[in-house]
């Protein structure tokens, strides 16, 4: 069963000096985390097959490595035709509600094992490598993971993921995109059983 195993940098950078701020991104992070590996902590220790790839863990690992450089952020809100854009920074910015959205789309749990094809492949022309998930169940919540690595590092360039689930109000699908230190986006599209649409869509832009 393959596994995707690169070297994760460059997640978003933080300032963790001793200030309020910090001490409350700081248990925010801590608490998401928590509360998303809990369930599968037990399971994942029983996995000598290895897991695939771990959002959570990407984001982690970047919290720790990143510390400091406090960045300006152009923050950029589409909702039904309208735009509203506002700057903001690192430590302002509502990373509760952005974590969460990227955690419910981890599938490293062992449980995933088996679920999803799994494709590898390399662009010569781009010097990068790509890692491909898609989901062979229809009811599974994420659906597809791109994810683009510097070919001779390993370095994560971006992440693409596409989620959906549906209920007896109607369907929600998800868009996610990740490029380390360039931009954040979060495009949701909800359709209800007769056909109205609510679509939201919200960018992070580093300065």
């Amino acid at each position: 069963m393959p596994v995707c195993k690169l070297r994760f940098i460059n997640f978003v950078a933080y300032n963790f000096h001793f200030s309020m701020a910090a001490k409350r991104l700081f248990a925010v992070f801590i608490v998401l985390l928590l509360s998303a590996c809990s369930k599968t902590d037990r399971v994942q220790e029983k996995a000598a097959e290895g897991t695939y790839f771990s959002i959570i863990e990407f984001a982690q690992d970047q919290w720790y490595m990143y510390q400091g450089q406090p960045r300006s952020i152009l923050k950029k809100v589409y909702f039904d035709g309208k735009t509203d854009s506002t700057y903001t920074n690192a430590f302002e910015v509502d990373w509760a509600s952005v974590l969460k959205v990227f955690f419910e789309t981890d599938i490293s749990d062992p449980k995933y094992i088996g679920q999803y094809d799994f494709s590898a492949f390399e662009e010569a022309t781009t010097t990068s490598k790509g890692f491909y998930y898609e989901a062979k169940n229809e009811k599974l919540y994420t659906r597809r993971i791109h994810i683009t690595s510097d070919y001779f590092t390993d370095n994560v360039k971006s992440i693409y993921i596409e989620a959906e689930k549906s209920d007896r109000m109607g369907t929600k699908s998800l868009k996610l995109f990740y490029e380390p230190l360039q931009s954040i986006s979060i495009h949701e599209l909800e359709t209800s059983k007769t056909g109205q649409k609510k679509e939201l869509r919200v960018v992070y832009e580093y300065m």
